[in-house]
């Protein structure tokens, strides 16, 4: 028994004892490393835990066990920094997909071919409308061609320059 075996047993809350040979079964191990059987069963099918006649070496197996996380642990972390850039990329863009996917559901983003549509028909009317003006302010106010001529060239060289800037 070394210095720490009580206060190790104290934080396992009485964990089973190994036999004296060294040796236990698939349950008592599980107890040991909080794994079902069937788990330990599997690992030790897959070479990672060590088993002999049906029982397992406690010591033999918990140190297995503890290189089979440590390797897991090394095959997730990478010293390859292009991969963490590319994983923090995908993990930044999947995020913004999640808010803008959110954000078309509660209603506050428009899609944008329905808005340009939506402003063409707009300012096609809008154009219409606007050309209109000189022959139904002409009616209205009895003004000769001349004056309403010039009227629609203003409102046309108006529409060209508006146009333009766009």
């Amino acid at each position: 028994m070394t210095l720490y075996d009580s206060d190790i047993e104290a934080v396992l809350g009485g964990a089973p004892e190994p036999e004296a040979s060294g040796t236990v079964t698939a349950a008592e191990l599980g107890e040991w490393l909080n794994l079902s059987p069937a788990r330990l069963h599997a690992l030790a099918r897959e070479g990672v835990i060590p088993r002999h006649d049906g029982r397992f070496d406690l010591r033999e197996a918990v140190r297995a066990y503890v290189e089979h996380l440590r390797a897991g642990q090394k095959g997730r972390l990478t010293s390859n920094p292009d991969l963490a850039a590319q994983k923090l990329r995908l993990a930044h863009e999947q995020a913004d997909k999640l808010a803008i996917a959110n954000a078309k559901t509660r209603g506050e983003l428009l899609d944008a071919k329905t808005v340009a549509m939506t402003w063409a028909r707009t300012l096609t009317d809008l154009r219409a409308a606007m050309l209109a003006i000189p022959q139904r302010v002409a009616g209205r106010c009895a003004l000769d061609r001349a004056v309403a001529g010039t009227l629609d060239d203003e409102i046309r060289a108006a529409l060209e320059a508006l146009a333009d800037e766009a």
